[in-house]
């Protein structure tokens, strides 16, 4: 009998460690919004000097740029608009709960911060750094029209999801942390100082394996000699691009242990990987680039800027078996679960 019993462990545990396959290519298997792009904290590092609960029954109040409406929204239904932006909704019920719990706290700390120090741009709103779905699928009939047959299965399991950790936040030293997140990373996340040089204690360089499984890995981008002179010219002043474009750049670029650019040498002019991916609108700064039958072939691996939690290693481990707090503990070094 003991014998049976640990055989069925055996396995019972390699049935958690096999990876699962990579996910399809649904409408609710897309990413969301473009998390990368996450903007850039204030210079002491910090989101909120407060660290305060928010308020039961709150609201946030989103600026939207389109309009220069401020919409006023319940925080649940916030959050789950958010968590439909920016998670595909068919990950793990453990990843999205770990989203929403991420968002909540980011929008909470935004909002802390805003009304501690208000932004005349802002107009009275708390943020406006939201998904370009929003306000669209923020509504059930936004979500509805982008699901179709799927919206019931889709809205009933984030909002589900979003229930169970409603009101949860993260905090790190007393202080909502600066919860970043981002669809892909290379294969181990990045640190807060080659994106927005400022070092968080509790965003460090973790492996996660599991996002080289995903099919949106790796991308790759090229550009003909005149589309990437034209696109990279105006970064620096200084840049050289005349002569044979097969020189334009050189030397080997520098990187980050996680696989991020931090230094490449562009027309006699060292660039940063930021700079080159937000000109030539790759999906990370984590690439390669040769000069190949007469363009520029960027290879790039993950999609984001890599700091924090990943998502589709978060929806990884779930189906590993890990719950959302331990998601959260791993990506979120030090942290509080509150």
């Amino acid at each position: 009998m003991k014998r049976y019993l640990v055989l069925v462990l055996i396995v019972f545990t390699l049935l958690l460690l096999v990876p699962l396959p990579a996910l399809g290519s649904r409408d609710g298997d897309k990413p969301g919004a473009d998390v990368s792009k996450t903007p850039a904290p204030s210079p002491d590092g910090n989101i909120s000097d407060t660290g305060s609960a928010p308020e039961e029954n709150a609201t946030f109040k989103i600026l939207n740029t389109a309009t220069g409406e401020v919409v006023e929204m319940e925080e649940r239904e916030f959050v789950i608009g958010t968590v439909a932006s920016e998670m595909p909704a068919s990950y793990h019920t453990e990843a999205l709960k770990a989203q929403a719990v991420a968002s909540y706290t980011y929008y909470s700390a935004k909002r802390a911060k805003a009304r501690e120090e208000p932004e005349e741009a802002l107009k009275g709103a708390d943020f406006s750094d939201v998904p370009a779905t929003f306000p669209e699928t923020y509504t059930e009939e936004g979500l509805r029209e982008r699901w179709g047959d799927n919206f019931d299965t889709y809205y009933n399991k984030i909002c589900t999801a979003v229930d169970e950790v409603m009101g949860k936040t993260i905090t790190y030293d007393g202080q909502l942390i600066y919860a970043a997140y981002h669809a892909i990373s290379s294969g181990t996340t990045e640190t807060g100082v080659p994106v927005w040089n400022v070092d968080y204690p509790y965003l460090q360089s973790v492996p996660s394996p599991g996002d080289k499984l995903s099919p949106q890995y790796s991308s790759e981008a090229s550009f003909t000699a005149e589309q990437f002179s034209a696109a990279v010219s105006g970064i620096a002043d200084g840049l050289n691009l005349s002569g044979d474009p097969a020189g334009w750049i050189t030397g080997e670029a520098e990187r980050t242990a996680a696989g991020t650019v931090t230094a490449l040498t562009v027309g006699g002019v060292s660039l940063t990987g930021q700079q080159v991916r937000e000109a030539l609108e790759l999906r990370s700064a984590c690439f390669t680039v040769e000069w190949r039958e007469n363009t520029f072939l960027f290879t790039v691996q993950g999609y984001g800027h890599g700091v924090g939690m990943s998502q589709y290693g978060a929806d990884y481990l779930a189906r590993q078996g890990s719950s959302y707090e331990e998601i959260l503990h791993y990506y979120y070094t030090g942290v509080v679960l509150s």
